[in-house]
């Protein structure tokens, strides 16, 4: 099997033995130049690293990871269809896989010089990490991962996919349960962290609003004591961890930011360190204008939603916490653009667009969405096609009404929702004065695509919006893009 070496990457049987705290159980090859957790990729030269999951154990897929090329084995058991691999392969043996996972991406953060940021928040986590690396790549070389590997195995194969070569590291931290993100401060050991904001994801496993704050200011409880904290002065919850913290931190190791012409209100603001106005939300671009550290600017970014403010004032942030001056974080801003499934303006074959943002949904995401959507004036139909907001336990019913509120006011011609929850939906759209054309079911068949659509012509255009869980790309692709790759 062919494969490219990466001549930045290295590791040695004695870093990986030291950096895991494993032992050496069959020694054979003592360098290797990546690591991998799939079977089905190319593992050639690396270590692959047998986690155990709910429903699958890796540990069952050793000789597969073999036969893709791994030249090391880190396990905390080998299986009866390994026991001839010992002598054929280096296999390093741990207590418990996934701790010695984070272990290895805990010691190579320390062996590579790259600092690291850490990202998190309810909405914008993988949009800021794409916009950041973006500013921050136009001057450093800079490491992230594409997607959203932002959890207890993303963050330490995000930090071992660091080379020697990078200068900064950009990881999403993601978290559903408390101590989560206090778990992954304590991998990563972030330099820079962020909560971009906080706001109704996750209500499942945390109750209510307030028990995502909970967690989320962990980014900040928990990261190193000499770690850069930049807050969001703009949500509540945000600028509530700022008012309780900033006056424990040095006045250097603090950045604030929030929208340009806010009122100070009771608490002096700081000065902000980013502070964008919109100008204009154009369908494929966003203007603004405002300060950077007192540098006044205005440009154009190739991005579309009000949302994407909050992003880029992030993202600048981080960036200026990297070593940018403003006037190279103003230069390099036209250069961000959203990623696969994140307000994705897609052309079909009929000449219509569809604006496709089906890799996450929660309320605040969805008002945001339908909100841009209402401020659009095509010459043709307006149209959306939605789909479940998951994760929202006991609050799911109420949601779904207030989304259907929400959707019926914003200038749709016909509206489609698919997910459990679609009759909570229908009823919060009735209740509003919906009366144009509506179709509901619980599930998105092929067969469906004929009503769940109409048929469009070059002037309409589509908003296509839900949880990643419910795959609406499956509806894009029956509406026949011109250029879209299905995933990844």
């Amino acid at each position: 099997m062919n494969h490219q070496a990466n001549p930045h990457w290295k590791m040695t049987l004695e870093e990986l033995v030291a950096g895991s705290e494993g032992k050496v159980v069959s020694q054979l090859e003592r360098s290797f130049t990546g690591v991998g957790t799939d079977t089905r990729s190319d593992l050639g030269g690396k270590i692959f690293v047998a986690l155990k999951g709910d429903n699958f154990d890796a540990h069952e897929f050793l000789p597969q990871a073999v036969a893709a090329g791994a030249t090391a084995l880190l396990v905390h058991r080998i299986p009866e269809n390994a026991r001839d691999l010992v002598g054929k392969v280096t296999i390093v043996q741990v207590a418990d896989s996934l701790k010695g996972f984070q272990l290895l991406g805990n010691f190579w953060r320390h062996k590579m010089r790259a600092r690291i940021v850490g990202i998190t928040g309810t909405n914008g986590k993988t949009t800021t990490k794409e916009f950041a690396a973006v500013l921050v790549g136009s001057k450093y070389r800079v490491q992230y991962n594409k997607g959203s590997l932002n959890n207890h195995w993303g963050v330490p194969m995000a930090l071992l996919s660091i080379d020697s070569s990078h200068e900064v590291a950009i990881v999403e931290m993601g978290m559903n349960h408390l101590g989560e993100l206090a778990d992954l401060n304590a991998i990563a050991e972030p330099d820079v962290v962020v909560c971009t904001m906080v706001g109704r994801g996750h209500l499942e496993g945390l109750g209510t609003i307030e028990g995502v704050a909970k967690a989320k200011s962990e980014i900040y409880e928990y990261a190193p004591k000499k770690a850069m904290r930049i807050f969001n002065l703009e949500n509540e919850y945000t600028r509530k961890m700022f008012q309780e913290m900033s006056p424990k931190l040095a006045s250097a190791q603090v950045m604030t930011f929030a929208s340009a012409g806010l009122s100070p209100g009771e608490t002096a603001w700081p000065r902000l360190d980013a502070a964008f106005e919109i100008v204009e939300v154009l369908p494929e671009a966003l203007k603004i204008r405002g300060e950077i550290q007192g540098v006044k600017g205005e440009t154009t970014i190739p991005v579309f939603g009000k949302q994407n403010a909050n992003n880029l004032m992030v993202a600048s942030c981080c960036a200026l916490a990297c070593g940018l001056t403003p006037a190279e974080v103003w230069a390099a801003l036209p250069l961000c653009k959203t990623a696969w499934g994140r307000n994705q303006w897609v052309p079909l074959q009929s000449g219509a667009k569809v604006l496709f943002d089906g890799y996450n949904a929660n309320p605040e995401s969805m008002k945001a969405a339908l909100e841009n959507f209402a401020s659009l004036k095509p010459p043709g139909r307006k149209i959306a096609v939605l789909g479940e907001m998951l994760e929202l336990g006991a609050h799911a019913e109420k949601e779904h009404r207030e989304m259907g509120e929400k959707a019926a006011h914003a200038g749709f011609d016909a509206i489609s929702f698919f997910g459990p929850h679609a009759k909570d939906f229908e009823v919060g759209l009735r209740n509003a004065g919906f009366q144009k054309t509506l179709f509901i079911s619980n599930t998105y068949e092929q067969s469906l695509a004929p009503k769940t659509v109409p048929v469009l012509d070059g002037n309409d255009i589509v908003l296509i919006k839900g949880s990643r869980g419910m795959k609406l790309e499956k509806v894009l692709a029956d509406l026949k893009p011109v250029a879209f790759e299905e995933k990844k």
